[in-house]
């Protein structure tokens, strides 16, 4: 559970204060406005509302009013599941709160960004935050509480059990220090999950119906259908599919109701899941479709908005620089058709004529510098777009990457229903290939830049994989890993990745035997300027006089082939105490060009 109702009472009790000092009609409008946004049912028209109260706030130019309506704006995303622009939001809010010295608004906005990270399973930077919040001195008890309620949560989603129960005891004791109870719903609910996780059903089974009755009391809907959500995982991961069907479809029953747009799309992965298991395929397929089109309504709104808004703002600026350089072509000709004028002026005019052209070069001096203000200005709108393109081209790598891993998981959970290992094995190597792919677009959501990927790391993580892989089979595999300091671009780096995995695979399925020293070497290397080789060997029997890549009725082999073609390579194939494949590559061209 993630306990959010504070979030919208700690910034009621900001705007309540400030609007005792000033009761205009701007300041009313506002209220009203915001109070929409945080008590509307239907989360994209309580979008529209923080939007509208955001942009009044900012023609009051009240710092605090503006740190609000930001908070509002991101608390809605978060309600309809597009937790990217909710954090956004959230950051660009946290330095308002630093700027006009609001305590209570501190604490609120740290633990606000904590528990978006929490909800995104980003756990390291939530723990973090929500250090942060209670840190921060506040009178406000229900806050503190709420970080324990959810500190214990986070930690029993990383099965720190013990961690959870701490929190959850210091809940306990200052709510009954302070005859605050609002929470106790929620901090059943922890407790329960935490039991059930242990297999103690009673003890699990008794702090769960207390929970969930103490919730629907509260009306926290949010929180139940968390609960409903977390229940069923654990009984999920016990392989109970009777117990947890039932909590699924509660839990998203309850989200559909109130317009929980993320926890709808998670309860329809579930039922897709378990109404598969079921064999149940109309159903599964009827929530895969759900599932699919909230994902890509959450991930549209947030990119096609994006778009909309870059590509307005550059037609603005392009129409803006038109209007400008017609007016000083303009002014230009009018210029000289008034100096073409007064040079037939007699002598009488010439002191007037110079007084004005003198006055006219000041004007002039001073649109200059505005027009240079001006530059200046759409060159940071310019900057500023390029940083939000790098954003939306993360954002993509990271939905291609949980794409990525909902097939490996799908393909899993075929894989456990298959009795024949060679079935199984062919479903691990496509685990694998699949598994190497993803590996290169989470380094680029991650990494530094969002185009180049580090080829030492990425090989080493392949070869480290498919190690821990066949590390069941009993065979001693001395591996070594020889990279220069290479960066290529992602179809460079697929192709590569996949090749290794095709070949160290080989190595250890057909080269390695138990009980014998096995050797396995991989390097890259950089042969001449924009010229690479990758040499992998084995210590093993070798490869047939007569075997060649081209007619090997080999899976892998083939893709190994038709990779190095890819990209543009030459392959040779040796026999060295072992097998040793050298392939040849140029850097592609369009890295060239960077």
């Amino acid at each position: 559970m993630k306990p959010y109702r504070f979030y919208i009472l700690a910034i009621l009790l900001i705007v309540s204060a400030l609007s005792l000092k000033g009761n205009n009609e701007l300041r009313n409008t506002f209220k009203e406005i915001y109070q929409k946004a945080n008590s509307e049912n239907n989360k994209e028209k309580a979008l529209k509302y923080a939007f509208d109260a955001y942009e009044l706030a900012k023609q009051m130019n009240n710092d605090t009013l503006i740190a609000s309506g930001l908070v509002v704006i991101s608390n809605n995303y978060k309600s309809l599941g597009n937790y990217g622009q909710a954090l956004t939001y959230a950051l660009l809010a946290e330095p308002f709160y630093q700027k006009i010295n609001e305590t209570m608004g501190s604490a609120m906005i740290a633990t606000h960004i904590a528990g978006i990270y929490f909800t995104m399973e980003n756990f390291e930077p939530a723990i973090s935050y929500y250090h942060r919040a209670m840190q921060i001195k506040t009178e406000y008890i229900a806050l503190t509480l709420a970080i324990y309620i959810n500190l214990s949560e986070i930690y029993r989603q990383m099965q720190f059990y013990d961690s959870a129960l701490f929190y959850m005891q210091r809940y306990q004791t200052e709510a009954g220090e302070h005859n605050f109870a609002y929470y106790d719903g929620q901090n059943y609910a922890n407790l329960g999950l935490v039991y059930a996780a242990q297999n103690k059903t009673t003890a699990a089974d008794s702090m769960l119906s207390k929970a969930i009755n103490l919730l629907k009391t509260n009306k926290d809907f949010m929180a139940l259908t968390q609960t409903y959500l977390e229940l069923a995982k654990i009984y999920l991961e016990q392989k109970d599919f009777s117990k947890a069907l039932p909590l699924v479809k509660l839990a998203f029953q309850t989200a559909d109701s109130n317009h929980y747009t993320g926890e709808l799309k998670k309860a329809s992965l579930l039922l897709a899941q378990l109404n598969e298991q079921k064999n149940n395929f109309v159903d599964a397929y009827h929530y895969l479709k759900t599932f699919n089109s909230l994902r890509e309504q959450i991930a549209s709104d947030s990119v096609v908005s994006k778009l909309a808004e870059m590509r307005a703002d550059f037609e603005i600026q392009k129409k803006e620089e038109e209007v400008i350089y017609l007016k000083r072509i303009s002014n230009i000709k009018n210029l000289l058709a008034l100096i073409l004028i007064l040079s037939l002026v007699a002598v009488l005019t010439l002191v007037r004529f110079l007084y004005v052209e003198n006055k006219k070069r000041k004007q002039a001096n001073r649109s200059l510098e505005e027009y240079n203000e001006e530059l200046n200005q759409k060159n940071h709108i310019i900057h500023q777009a390029l940083q939000d393109k790098e954003i939306l081209i993360r954002e993509i790598h990271h939905r291609v990457k949980n794409n990525l891993q909902i097939i490996s998981s799908i393909i899993n959970l075929q894989r456990m229903r298959i009795d024949n290992p060679d079935t199984e094995n062919i479903f691990n190597e496509m685990q694998r290939r699949i598994m190497a792919i993803s590996s290169i677009h989470h380094k680029l959501y991650q990494g530094d830049s969002v185009s180049l990927i580090n080829m030492k790391e990425y090989l080493t993580e392949i070869v480290e994989s498919i190690h821990q892989a066949f590390d069941d089979q009993g065979m001693e595999v001395d591996y070594q890993i020889s990279i220069q300091n290479i960066k290529l671009d992602i179809d460079a780096a697929v192709s590569l990745g996949l090749i290794v995995n095709e070949l160290v695979t080989n190595a250890y399925k057909y080269a390695f035997k138990p009980g014998h020293k096995n050797q396995l070497t991989i390097g890259l290397t950089v042969i001449e300027k924009h010229q690479y080789q990758l040499r992998v060997s084995d210590s093993g029997p070798g490869l047939p006089q007569e075997f060649s890549i081209d007619k090997s009725d080999s899976l892998g082999m083939r893709m190994v082939s038709l990779l190095t073609r890819q990209l543009k390579g030459n392959i040779a194939i040796q026999n060295q105490k072992g097998a040793v494949v050298l392939i040849d590559f140029k850097e592609p061209l369009k890295n060239l060009l960077r």
